[in-house]
């Protein structure tokens, strides 16, 4: 009922009373359709989020770890590593983006005789390392030799491992976190495996869907992802940087690297990882050779006196206790060779790759 007030020249109030049609929510037939129309609505969200989720966990959508089904997707091109015996030697080279921009497969296996392949990751240290070896060996991955970055930042001893700012929890399988736990990383339950979780699966993988499919939207400074940048034998070729352009360069890279250093010391997480890596190569008839990818001497001087002679004391140690090669390569290369200090230009690359193939024919 609508109340209109008129006020007259004599300040009476005329009260007209005007009576209103039925409002619609009050109609029956209507409130049925609403509550079919909302119910329709939970079920259709509740279907797609039930069938994401299933997509994500059985890989059919490959947005849970986009990095690795990049690269993996590129790996099952070479067939070589899939059989059971090879013709040549397969030797693969995992890692962090220091090995993705410093090691030149296709220039090695031509070098080596050998089918190559660089599955170095942005982001990628000894942890994520350990648990992509267990998922190409899982896969059938074959190979004689496996190049194994040690990346002296990702190895110091933190609690949680340096490496936690790259290794997002919604990239691991359940069983992933198990092994997590066993390296000494004492991490949570991720939401996306707590019961309930599958109704979260749109928002937990929003930013891997944005890296797999619309990178150009993505926060991440980086990309997740290669971007078509990689060449067929898993390698991408570093920009080159002027004088001009390094000390910019190399400030940023301290300051993301700057708790690192501090008190630095090999250690937890990162040293139980490369160990279990070493462990699974050899289960699966393969030598595992560790490999320092070569550093400035500014990037090297952030580690501190202490520092470095403390990283030169466990690496000796380490691969004698091991019985591992251990290919020293920190001092490789003049500073030019170097975009911001530890990332290989496209000339240094190729100056590295060369010594590297000398250095394994040996």
């Amino acid at each position: 009922m609508t109340v209109v007030a008129t006020p007259t020249a004599a300040r009476v109030v005329r009260v007209a009373v005007v009576t209103a049609p039925v409002s619609s929510w009050k109609n029956p037939c209507r409130r049925r359709r609403a509550k079919w129309v909302v119910a329709a609505a939970v079920l259709a969200f509740l279907a797609v989020q039930f069938g994401l989720s299933h997509a994500i966990e059985s890989d059919a959508l490959p947005i849970r770890d986009p990095i690795y089904a990049e690269k993996f997707n590129l790996l099952q091109r070479h067939r070589a590593f899939f059989h059971p015996d090879a013709s040549r030697p397969r030797v693969l080279a995992v890692g962090s983006s220091r090995t993705l921009l410093a090691v030149d497969a296709g220039i090695l296996g031509t070098k080596w005789n050998a089918a190559a392949f660089n599955f170095g990751c942005h982001g990628c240290g000894p942890i994520t390392t350990a648990l992509y070896l267990r998922r190409l060996f899982a896969a059938g991955v074959r190979a004689e030799t496996v190049l194994i970055e040690l990346h002296p930042a990702m190895l110091a001893d933190h609690d949680p491992s340096f490496e936690h700012r790259w290794l997002h929890e919604y990239r691991l399988t359940r069983d992933e976190i198990d092994v997590l736990h066993g390296f000494g990383w004492r991490l949570g339950t991720p939401v996306q495996h707590r019961p309930g979780g599958w109704l979260s699966a749109a928002h937990t993988y929003r930013f891997a869907a944005l890296d797999r499919y619309a990178p150009e939207l993505s926060a991440c400074p980086f990309g997740m992802t290669l971007a078509g940048r990689t060449d067929a034998f898993g390698f991408v070729r570093g920009t080159d940087a002027t004088p001009a352009d390094r000390p910019a360069a190399l400030l940023r890279e301290c300051g993301l690297y700057l708790s690192a250093f501090a008190d630095y010391r090999p250690g937890g997480a990162a040293v139980a990882a490369i160990r279990d890596t070493m462990a699974r190569c050899r289960a699966h008839g393969a030598t595992p050779v560790l490999l320092l990818i070569a550093e400035s001497s500014e990037f090297r001087s952030w580690y501190g006196i202490a520092g470095n002679s403390g990283l030169a004391a466990w690496l000796t140690a380490f691969a004698l206790e091991c019985d591992v090669r251990l290919i020293e390569a920190r001092e490789w290369l003049p500073d030019t060779s170097f975009a911001d200090g530890h990332h290989l230009t496209a000339a240094g690359a190729e100056a590295f790759t060369a010594r590297l193939a000398g250095e394994l024919r040996r």
